[in-house]
């Protein structure tokens, strides 16, 4: 008797301790943005919330909800500037989504793939801070609020001083998401009425942004 007893109390102790060890992967979770703040004045009404924290297998979803806008991938250092394909780095982006007054709703899934902080903007309100972030690490010095900074006080364009720009706003690209420590481009500002859609370094199509206002 006292035998079995040893040997039932030596295999609850194993199970406790096995309960102890083993641990089990999280389930994959989707994190919401709504986008679709119709507004010309504010820019952090475009995307709620501006940021996320999320693990690798993780989903981000963009749902445009209202007005015209976008969501594309960019660098700390120029919040309104796409990075394309002509860098090291294809980052992705949603191209432009009109839902109307709600009446033309549509979403866009981005899949967490490493832990780096993603940034992001809207092509149309960046200049008055529609932009947002993914892992973002508050405690460095690439905050959101410094990346809301950056974008306000570069009014939508880049840090050089040429008239053209090579960020696009065509939809269906989505390449690997890249961090904060993607080498950013040297393309060039993008203020001015009209702007060019670009593939492959070639332009394809003339953007008149007036008829895309919010």
């Amino acid at each position: 008797m006292f035998a079995l007893s040893f040997v039932a109390s030596a295999l609850t102790a194993a199970s406790v301790v096995y309960a102890q060890t083993s641990t089990t992967a999280p389930a994959p979770t989707q994190w919401n943005i709504t986008v679709g703040g119709n507004t010309t004045t504010n820019g952090s009404l475009v995307f709620q919330p501006e940021e996320v924290t999320a693990r690798i297998g993780d989903t981000v979803y963009f749902n445009f909800t209202q007005g015209n806008h976008s969501v594309m991938q960019s660098t700390f250092s120029e919040p309104c500037v796409w990075i394309d394909n002509t860098e090291a780095y294809n980052g992705f982006t949603s191209g432009f989504r009109d839902a109307g007054n709600g009446t033309a709703i549509s979403g866009y899934s981005l899949p967490i793939t490493s832990n780096d902080t993603i940034w992001f903007f809207d092509w149309n309100t960046c200049a008055i801070g529609g932009v947002g972030g993914i892992n973002v690490n508050e405690s460095s010095t690439a905050t959101l609020a410094g990346f809301v900074r950056n974008a306000k006080r570069l009014n939508g364009t880049t840090t050089s001083s040429s008239a053209s720009s090579s960020a696009t706003a065509s939809s269906g690209s989505s390449g690997t998401s890249t961090g904060s420590g993607a080498s950013s481009q040297s393309s060039t500002a993008s203020s001015g009425a009209e702007r060019t859609v670009v593939a492959g370094g070639v332009a394809v199509i003339p953007l008149i942004l007036a008829a895309l206002a919010l």
